[in-house]
């Protein structure tokens, strides 16, 4: 993939994220459920940080200083360690762990679609790109992606029951 190729599947990565944040920020106000809105806020705080980073590899390739591209190292989260914190900072509250608003599984639902789409394009920007450090920031994205979904599907199944979510032992 040329520069002027890669430059351009990263603007159209900064609108992706920017509209998933957007997304995000505003389902986490309408969804009713406090472990969804803790969850949709914290992929808005995500979304955000994808946001600069790409910005940042895109500044860099246009200023020619790829060779400073640095991909994150960092351990992602995952849903259990994000539910356990989340339940700390409830303080036993479990009434707002369970009410659950008429929306709240369409919100998921959607947010679902976003995040498969977005793995997906940051699967095939890695298989294109030819900068090795571009090829395995959008690999590592892709992995984000893909956790992501992961978290919304087990929130999708702890809003269709939250009582049988623990039985099951998806938590």
């Amino acid at each position: 993939m040329e520069k002027n190729e890669v430059l351009k599947v990263l603007k159209e990565s900064s609108a992706m994220e920017e509209r998933g944040y957007k997304f995000y920020q505003d389902g986490a106000q309408k969804i009713k459920n406090s472990l969804g809105k803790r969850m949709l806020s914290r992929l808005a705080e995500d979304e955000l940080l994808h946001l600069k980073r790409i910005d940042e590899i895109y500044e860099q390739l246009t200023n020619n200083t790829a060779g400073q591209i640095k991909v994150p190292s960092e351990e992602i989260e995952n849903f259990d360690r994000i539910f356990n914190r989340m339940q700390e900072n409830l303080d036993g509250a479990v009434e707002e762990l369970t009410e659950v608003g008429v929306d709240d599984a369409e919100i998921i639902n959607v947010a679902l679609e976003l995040e498969a789409h977005s793995k997906f394009y940051y699967i095939e920007a890695s298989e294109k790109a030819s900068d090795q450090k571009v090829k395995e920031f959008y690999r590592r994205l892709a992995e984000e992606e893909t956790n992501h979904y992961e978290l919304l599907r087990k929130t999708n199944k702890y809003l269709e029951n939250p009582a049988l979510f623990f039985g099951m032992g998806y938590h």
